[in-house]
């Protein structure tokens, strides 16, 4: 798709350099003649970065009393920044990558003209470049639960489904004393997908697997546990929650490379199972059990705050540069706590009036942050019959949309949800039982847009939404299913059922149970 755009850019540029855009003209201006430098330029960056690119034009002769440089681009790819014209005769164009850029290689063109007008009625003669430009943007992994600090389940790229292919499949290691033999929720980075295993008074343990092959690289045995919950993955480190016997919850800081020890992190808990770390800059945050919400260094696991935010077990915050985002209950009601990220101090407290109140135990949710100053939760607690984020919750909820800038409730869905939903380009997704329909709400006011009922043999929906470009990913009590953005048809299945992820190679994880972890992992090569 990037060398498509390109090429009709390309046309665009071409028409422009040329003085036929717009019924111009060339302007007569004898002697006048350029070059640039650099002819080309390349950036490689990873998803949500910028990349800069710079050019300079030099000039050489006396144009018109009026000279504007004009600058030609791709806008979904490169962006226009300031042209220093400080020096005569020399014309600076800095331009950098678009914003929510598309992973993968892009390549394109920037045209330079120097012009009699801003409008370009007339171009001057001898002074048309041309800047050469590629952007390769990389996937970030799945840190966290629903991916990233904002908990969207959104990964900015465009797939092929007739390339879809089974690589892999691992499962938990035999032997182990628990009863119950499932594993987490996944955490992918540095080439590996890190596991840990569901653990109910049994001994813990994180595995490293390499992605290619699905290979053991390295095992932290953690010994006598009363719970694990999933991995959180960020700078090189493993984060991995957990509830010793004797009731003391701490966050695991394993270095993902080597798989050593580097430090651990405890919160205050009672009998607590989790949902993935939060890792947002320098900061891993974990909502605890016992009401409070924790942030520590990334650097060396130091306690950097704790509040109160009236959190329960199977919860993890959000988190953007400015504020961490916690559902929980403080005092009578349910509401979303806004607190500073950098102390945790608050910053507002939003009600949620739709709630029918906490189970007394478990949340199995997260917020998720949308693109319009907004937070999407579900409404009140929910409760597993488990103490173990490999299941889920039993009943369905509404969600809830927060305006955080007004500090008001902004929307409430119709329907009830049991699956963590995913959001892209102002699209709710999220998928409902009684009857079984993946829907589609608007992000700006929750109204349905669209909805898609799996085949005969689906019974029910489980899990959680994934979403790229241009496919939603959504796991049924039997199968995995791809559906097109565009159609709304499924055009790609697999025939089982689980949790999802998707890591910075393209690789789809599901960790297969429909509402519990039956202790297997499959890998789908994507690209």
């Amino acid at each position: 798709m990037a060398r498509e755009t390109s090429r009709r850019f390309w046309t665009l540029t071409a028409c422009a350099l040329l003085g036929a855009c717009g019924g111009g003209g060339s302007g007569s201006s004898p002697g006048l003649s350029s070059s640039i430098a650099p002819a080309s330029g390349s950036v490689q960056i990873v998803e949500g970065a910028t990349g800069q690119f710079d050019f300079t034009v030099t000039v050489s002769g006396a144009p018109g009393a009026t000279s504007v440089p004009v600058v030609t681009v791709d806008a979904g790819v490169v962006q226009q920044g300031p042209v220093d014209a400080s020096v005569p005769g020399r014309f600076t164009v800095h331009l950098q990558t678009a914003p929510g850029i598309e992973a993968g290689t892009h390549a394109g063109v920037a045209g330079f003209r120097l012009c009699a007008d801003a409008a370009c009625s007339t171009v001057y003669a001898g002074t048309q470049q041309t800047f050469a430009y590629t952007a390769t943007v990389q996937l970030l992994d799945w840190a966290t639960f629903q991916r990233d600090a904002a908990h969207t389940g959104f990964v900015n790229t465009t797939l092929d489904p007739g390339h879809f292919a089974r690589i892999w499949s691992w499962s938990r290691p035999a032997g182990d004393p628990e009863p119950i033999g499932g594993i987490n929720a996944v955490a992918t980075g540095a080439g590996k997908v890190f596991v840990t295993k569901d653990v109910y008074f049994g001994n813990g343990a994180v595995y490293a697997l390499d992605e290619t092959d699905g290979s053991l690289t390295w095992t932290y045995a953690h010994g006598p546990l009363a719970s694990a919950g999933p991995a959180a993955f960020g700078a090189n480190t493993v984060y991995a929650p957990t509830t010793d016997q004797a009731e003391n919850c701490v966050i695991w800081g394993i270095d993902a490379l080597t798989g050593l020890y580097k430090f651990k992190m405890p919160s205050a808990c009672q009998w607590s199972n989790f949902f993935a770390p939060t890792v947002q800059g320098a900061s891993v945050m974990q909502a605890s059990q016992a009401g409070s919400l924790y942030s520590f260094s990334t650097v060396d696991g130091a306690q950097q705050w704790s509040t109160s935010a009236g959190s329960y077990d199977q919860s993890t915050p959000a988190a953007d540069g400015r504020y961490a985002y916690q559902y929980g209950t403080s005092g009578a009601a349910p509401s979303l706590h806004v607190l500073d990220r950098s102390t945790g101090a608050p910053v507002s407290s939003i009600g949620d009036p739709f709630s029918t109140g906490f189970s007394g135990y478990s949340m199995f949710s997260a917020v998720m942050l949308g693109s319009t100053g907004n937070a999407i939760a579900f409404s009140g607690g929910g409760f597993s019959g488990r103490a173990a984020s490999s299941s889920e919750q039993f009943d369905p909820r509404v969600l809830v949309s927060y305006d955080v800038v007004h500090a008001s409730v902004g929307w409430r869905s119709a329907n009830a949800y049991m699956t963590h939903p995913a959001i892209a380009n102002g699209v709710v997704y999220a998928a409902r039982n009684a009857p079984a329909s993946l829907d589609a709400l608007s992000e700006t006011d929750g109204h349905l847009l669209w909805s898609w009922t799996p085949p005969a043999g689906n019974s029910s929906f489980h899990r959680n939404v994934v979403v790229t470009r241009n496919l939603v990913f959504v796991s049924t009590d039997a199968n995995v299913y791809a559906v097109d953005l565009a159609t709304h048809q499924a055009v790609w299945q697999y025939p089982q059922a689980g949790m999802l992820a998707i890591s910075a190679n393209s690789v789809l994880y599901i960790a297969t149970g429909a509402t519990i972890s039956d202790g297997n992992l499959v890998a789908i090569r994507l690209k």
